[in-house]
């Protein structure tokens, strides 16, 4: 075999050599590129524009990439219809939610969180604290389950230091937004509450939670009565994990202050991360919604209560069942639960001031 092997001479122009395309042969001398190449339009690196005529490189100027979200590939969008900008335009023009830090890294999943124990397909199990896909779901048989500190006994601070709006003081409990309309505590020892006709819950329970409750269909009604308060679970709680039963105690504490139609206590759960911020105060008595609060995504409506227009201060207990097979829980289940007035209010008006104690959620 003959093996021929040239050198580049001096005079030789070579296809590898640096320079070797001579820049009279471009259109675009100063650019050396040929009118309609594309070009770098803003000096990032990036390919976005095109050579015109007269051998400018001017940024491309078509529509979105994403004509029904007008946005383009690789903006920032919002992907849990709360209002943050947590997701990416992906090509296919969905938004995707950012890559977030999970407490299971390689599991890509948060502790408590529903998983596939089996590899078929069916989220049957839960990822314990090992950061371990166990099948089946916690079970909490006894009181008060899922939920915290149910029955308020467990405080930082003195009930009675001041008059309201000092829900936090018991732990695990908070306030649903970020300041005023607080749920309020108070004690066996409690005799200022705020309002001269409200009488203290009989039989006596220790510490208890208080709260009103408005029942309107006004849209422009004020945020003035409008309180909740927020308990953060013992384990979260996913879709499809069967039946629970949340129970509690109730009295109306407003009986010797005036009449009141029926009013609607309203249950919700809540995909609340600890490190986020609370929701900014609402602007109205339904404004914005329950369901939209933490952001439709992370809320589910589990039930509500109707305390009727003959409820005394006498305690008095309620219970219902949450089916997680027929309500759509968020992606990562619930980590929180709401008590507030119901987003479905009665046609007719309502108002009672409410003493709460002994939540209590099992499986």
């Amino acid at each position: 075999m003959l093996i021929s092997v040239l050198s580049c001479g001096d005079d030789t122009v070579c296809a590898y050599d640096e320079g070797a395309i001579d820049p009279v042969s471009f259109e675009c001398k100063d650019l050396q590129l040929n009118v309609g190449d594309i070009c770098d339009s803003n000096g990032d690196g990036v390919n976005n524009g095109t050579v015109n005529d007269a051998c400018e490189c001017l940024p491309n100027t078509q529509g979105f990439d994403c004509e029904d979200l007008q946005l383009n590939v690789g903006d920032s969008c919002d992907s849990t219809g709360t209002g943050a900008m947590d997701g990416t335009i992906s090509d296919d023009c969905q938004c995707i939610p950012d890559r977030v830090a999970y407490d299971c890294v390689d599991l890509q999943l948060n502790i408590g969180a529903a998983c596939d124990s089996t590899d078929d397909g069916a989220l049957d199990g839960t990822v314990n604290d090992s950061c371990e896909c166990i099948t089946g779901f916690p079970i909490i048989a006894s009181c008060p389950g899922f939920i915290q500190n149910g029955d308020f006994e467990i405080i930082t601070g003195d009930p009675n230091a001041q008059t309201d709006e000092d829900i936090d003081l018991a732990t695990h409990w908070k306030a649903l937004w970020q300041s005023g309309s607080l749920a309020d505590l108070f004690d066996d020892n409690t005799t200022d509450f705020g309002t001269g006709c409200f009488t203290s819950p009989t039989s006596l329970t220790g510490v208890f939670a208080g709260m009103w409750i408005e029942n309107t269909t006004n849209p422009n009604g004020g945020p003035l009565y409008r309180e909740g308060m927020f308990n953060k679970l013992t384990n979260t709680i996913n879709q499809d994990t069967g039946l629970y039963t949340l129970s509690f105690d109730y009295a109306n504490m407003s009986e010797a202050c005036a009449s009141s139609n029926d009013v609607k206590v309203g249950v919700y759960g809540v995909y609340h991360p600890l490190a986020n911020p609370l929701p900014a105060n609402p602007t109205g008595i339904s404004s914005p919604s329950n369901l939209d609060l933490f952001g439709a995504a992370n809320t589910v409506f589990l039930g509500e209560v109707v305390i009727t227009s003959t409820t005394t201060n006498a305690w008095q207990a309620t219970i219902f069942t949450i089916d997680t097979s027929t309500l759509t829980f968020p992606t990562n289940g619930i980590n929180h639960i709401m008590i507030t007035n119901s987003h479905l209010p009665f046609n007719d008006y309502g108002k009672m001031y409410l003493g709460f104690d002994n939540f209590c959620l099992t499986n």
